[in-house]
């Protein structure tokens, strides 16, 4: 479970206790190859498009991206990011900045678009920081050193 303020925007979105939609994500071509708390979390939130809490613009996190097709699934699962050569899985989109939300095997928290930013190590944190609009403690991709930088 998310701190309060979260899950109230994932229940304003539609979420309730016992929510599956697993059969939706499981027709995904290659959906298989998700790490399991990923596609976890995708069965209990996926199809979901909700309002994240910024104060200046309204920002919104669709969570239902992967499964009407937004990613190229076998992209992610061939190509490593050109941040961190890791690879990643889209989560949701963020049309606020037109960004990617992803993750990586060990459950990072990234958001790719213009530029990318390591939003959080931990999976839950980073979902809760992207919907609370908190974007302290991150990192962004330095394309010279090739390394997570506070300052770039």
């Amino acid at each position: 479970m998310f701190r309060k303020e979260v899950q109230e925007q994932f229940k304003k979105a539609g979420w309730s206790s016992g929510r599956n939609v697993q059969t939706t994500f499981n027709k995904i071509k290659e959906f298989e190859k998700f790490p399991q708390f990923l596609k976890d979390f995708l069965y209990e939130y996926g199809g979901l498009k909700l309002k994240t809490l910024t104060k200046y613009a309204d920002g919104s996190l669709n969570f239902n991206a992967l499964a009407k097709g937004y990613f190229l699934v076998n992209k992610y699962l061939t190509e490593p990011a050109y941040y961190g050569g890791k690879f990643t899985f889209p989560m949701a989109y963020y049309d606020l900045d037109n960004a990617k939300l992803e993750c990586d095997a060990d459950g990072k928290i990234y958001m790719s678009g213009d530029f990318s930013v390591l939003v959080s190590n931990d999976f839950k944190t980073g979902i809760e920081k992207v919907i609370m609009e908190d974007y302290s403690d991150t990192f962004g991709w330095n394309p010279e050193t090739q390394m997570w930088d506070k300052d770039y």
